[in-house]
Formats: structure tokens, sequence, C-alpha cells
């Protein structure tokens, strides 16, 4: 039956914060109270459509952006690539052969697993952004 906007768009201006991963919802965002905080976690190799798509929006929407980044080891693409591959060195060498194997790659076939220790330092920020 899929979510009605409706319901969606009054859930969502209730957060505070909303975290979400680029490519899994983070559109929602567009429902955000002004000053809420916007967390995104960015997979491997999107750094620069991350930042072209959410920060600046985020910005100009009067939301609080925090970022974090993945790393390889938080990266499901580290059990079918090697540390030293193309994949992990140069994402935009990849991105300049061909936009369909980049989403492919980064996009349709890579899961994260966020290290929540590392993780607590932006929930900590985004904690003293909404309590300012």
């Amino acid at each position: 039956m899929g979510w009605q906007v409706s319901i969606v768009s009054k859930f969502v201006n209730s957060f505070d914060v909303m975290v979400a991963v680029h490519g899994a919802g983070i559109t929602s965002m567009v429902y955000l109270p002004e000053n809420a905080v916007v967390i995104q976690i960015m997979p491997l190799g999107l750094e620069i459509l991350s930042k072209q798509y959410f920060e600046i929006l985020s910005k100009d929407m009067n939301l609080r952006y925090l970022e974090c980044k993945v790393s390889v080891k938080e990266s499901s693409l580290i059990e079918k690539y090697g540390v030293e591959n193309e994949v992990f060195k140069n994402p935009s060498g990849l991105h300049k052969k061909g936009c369909h194997g980049f989403r492919s790659l980064y996009l349709d076939n890579q899961d994260v697993s966020v290290d929540l220790i590392r993780f607590r330092k932006t929930l900590l920020e985004a904690m003293e952004l909404v309590c300012s």
C-alpha cells in the first residue's frame, strides 16, 4: 500500500534530528522543521554526490547538517574488493568511466554497518545543536 505523504510529513516534521544513509530516504528531510539536524551517513564513493544533493540543500532549508563518512571497514564492499582496489582508491575515476557502473557499485550494491562507538561523537554534536 505504501506510505501516505501526509502521514510521513507529519511524522518527520516532529523530529529534532534525522539520521539517514544516502539513498535510504534522506529526501524526507524536506518535511523537517526549521533548525532540525540532518545527519547523513555517507557510504564510500559518494562524497561529492552527497554534498551536492544534501549538505547544500539542507542549509538552504535552514536545517543543520552533519555527516558521518563510512570507513572502509564499515562498507560491505570490503568483502568483495581488497583495500588496494580502485573501488576504494579512486571512486571518482570509476565515476568518469560511466554512471551506470558507478551507481550499481556504490549505491545499489553497498551496505553500511556504522561503528556506533565512532558514531557517538556525531550524535553528541547533534544533541548539542538541538539543545543550544
